[in-house]
């Protein structure tokens, strides 16, 4: 790699928000999610599917809006492709990606202009669940139906045997027989039954053995392409022909669609790649609730090192399943009811949600030239941090490492601060965090924490909430800014929380006069895990 490739940067580089969007409970779209913020209104809906008993935050979103912007650019097979084989995270980041670009017309130039010192990197809190469940769903009714067939006794002499008297096998499980019909225990006995029987039939010995004769054939001959071609053609014959032969139902190995691959978590992040033909880093990351600051912080030492001139950053989460929504409640961490919880209100827990939100950052030197203006929000620094003590509650010492850290790299001190996003999950967390900012946020700084708007995305809520925080907070005169509510009722504070006196971004529209050069925010997530991630900003 030559010098020019990868300059040493000696002076520090402004880094910008170029374009954001996001795919949210209640708004497919920036506009849309920050009209959602101004309302301060909650966006969340029952899950049906789990007997009505939670709210969740269901993203609104259509892929099919995005079939003309990849068909112009990719041809109409594009579309189709990724519509068949991709699950929520891979759509979501998509989505929320072709929104921030088409909010900027000359941003994408741009973008292909810089390759390849552009970063690509997207963030799952907890992978595509929806697609791992489909997996293992399709799994487990494949193998219920290969081995009902290789145990029935029609094809199982051992097994014939057994039932008939004639050669009883010890150690065979219970007969399903014995339980009462469509009862569980005679389902979870058949399983049972069967697995034992299908390993002692001999037909199924030899069908194997016939089936991995078809699959040791090699690639043979000069042209290894055409090749492999007519050797794919033999064996799918000669497997047709075996199950001719013995009648058999779809191997499980067969049941399963391959997109599980095809949605593990880096493929957002390599999509984005592809869909924008990019060259540069391309990673899939996860740090639980603390993603999105995680991202942010590793962008700006890419973009610091001058490795990297542009950073497309995102979290993605799919959409909250029945086994999701259930992990948390079994964890006290989900709220059961149809009302919902609020952070610093009855600290009852929180609720699931799912969407997208995509940050195109960069910095100022190498954007200059294309004449694209920044939004009105500089990244000053970013912290990460772990927690080293336990996997849900985190110490004060954990986070507080974190926010030290983005403090150092913005160069700023506490007393600056004037805007402060908890992560608060509406638990008894909230208290304890507001101990242990204490020394970071000033009294007369505004905190705000949305996640009663718009719930909890295990790895997208920070991106939502700084998006909120940020792009929310606007410039309505010369020193006059608006800054948008939590969706927090002032009637509903818990008194212990209200007895700190802070001052609580609540359920209002606040104007305030700033004589400054921006508005200084800071923004604090924690992860299950016990990583931690802190941000602070600036609103020009």
């Amino acid at each position: 790699m030559s010098k020019s490739s990868c300059p040493i940067q000696t002076a520090r580089r402004k880094v910008f928000l170029y374009a954001a969007s996001v795919v949210a409970p209640g708004a497919s779209n920036l506009n849309e999610f920050l009209e959602m913020i101004a309302k301060g209104k909650s966006v969340l809906s029952i899950k049906e599917s789990l007997s009505n008993a939670f709210l969740v935050g269901e993203p609104k979103f259509d892929f099919s809006n995005y079939k003309n912007w990849l068909e112009e650019r990719h041809g109409p097979k594009r579309y189709s492709l990724l519509n068949e084989k991709s699950g929520d995270l891979v759509k979501y980041g998509i989505g929320s990606l072709i929104d921030a670009l088409t909010s900027r017309p000359s941003l994408e130039k741009a973008i292909k202009t810089l390759d390849p010192k552009v970063s690509i990197q997207y963030a799952t809190g907890l992978g595509d669940l929806p697609v791992n469940f489909q997996s293992a769903r399709e799994y487990d009714e494949g193998l219920f139906k290969w081995n009902l067939f290789w145990a029935d006794p029609i094809r199982n002499k051992p097994c014939y045997e057994h039932v008939n008297n004639i050669n009883i096998v010890e150690n065979a499980p219970e007969n399903p027989i014995q339980f009462p019909h469509d009862s569980y225990e005679r389902v979870e006995a058949l399983k049972t039954w069967n697995s034992f029987w299908t390993k002692k039939s001999p037909l199924l010995q030899e069908y194997l053995t016939e089936l991995k004769a078809i699959e040791a054939q090699p690639v043979v001959g000069n042209d290894i392409e055409n090749a492999k071609l007519a050797l794919i053609r033999s064996k799918t014959k000669a497997r047709r022909e075996l199950v001719e032969k013995y009648k058999h139902p779809t191997p499980p190995w067969e049941s399963i669609s391959p997109n599980l691959l095809w949605n593990i978590p880096n493929v957002a992040a390599s999509q984005v790649s592809m869909i924008l033909n990019l060259h540069g880093i391309s990673t899939g990351s996860s740090a639980a609730c603390a993603s999105f600051g995680a991202l942010i912080d590793n962008a700006m030492l890419e973009i610091q090192s001058g490795r990297t001139d542009l950073a497309i950053i995102g979290g993605v989460d799919s959409n909250p399943s029945n086994e999701l929504v259930s992990a948390f409640y079994s964890g006290r961490l989900a709220v059961l009811g149809d009302t919902h919880g609020v952070p610093f209100c009855d600290l009852r827990g929180t609720h699931i949600s799912g969407g997208a939100c995509t940050w195109i950052i960069a910095a100022e030197d190498a954007m200059r030239k294309f004449e694209i203006e920044p939004l009105p929000v500089e990244i000053l620094g970013a912290g990460v941090s772990s927690d080293a003590e336990h996997i849900i509650t985190p110490s004060k010492e954990g986070p507080k490492l974190a926010i030290r850290r983005a403090f150092a790299q913005a160069d700023i001190v506490p007393s600056q601060i004037q805007m402060w996003d908890m992560h608060a999950t509406g638990t008894p967390g909230d208290w304890n965090e507001f101990n242990l900012i204490e020394e970071f946020v000033p009294k007369k700084a505004f905190i705000s924490a949305r996640k009663g708007i718009f719930g909890h995305g295990m790895c997208v809520g920070g991106g939502w909430e700084l998006t909120a925080q940020l792009l929310g907070t606007q410039k309505t005169g010369a020193n006059s800014y608006s800054l948008m509510p939590s969706g927090i009722d002032p009637e509903r504070v818990n008194p212990k929380i209200a007895s700190l006196e802070r001052n609580l971004l609540l359920n209002k529209i606040v104007n305030f006069e700033n004589t400054g050069d921006g508005i200084y925010c800071g923004k604090l997530s924690m992860g299950l895990g016990g990583t931690s991630s802190c941000v602070i900003a600036r609103v020009k």
